[in-house]
């Protein structure tokens, strides 16, 4: 019968080799999350800045319209 020895140093290798493989992905999650929040915000600050554009555009217009329509 073939048997398999283990002592505690192995048993304590594959441990922490199983943690630092959990680690190494949790890793890779947590910046993945961090650009999907960086993304996120870059996109609401191009959404304000787009939305700010587009009110300075219709503010002026009617400005103008104002303008021609005052006696």
């Amino acid at each position: 019968m073939n048997t398999v020895q283990l002592n505690h140093d192995t048993f304590s290798a594959y441990r922490n080799e199983a943690l630092t493989a959990m680690s190494l992905n949790d890793e890779f999650v947590r910046i993945r999350i961090q650009e999907a929040q960086r993304y996120a915000e870059e996109q609401r600050l191009a959404n304000r800045l787009a939305t700010a554009q587009r009110w300075r555009r219709l503010s002026r217009w009617a400005g103008r319209r104002a303008a021609r329509f005052d006696l």
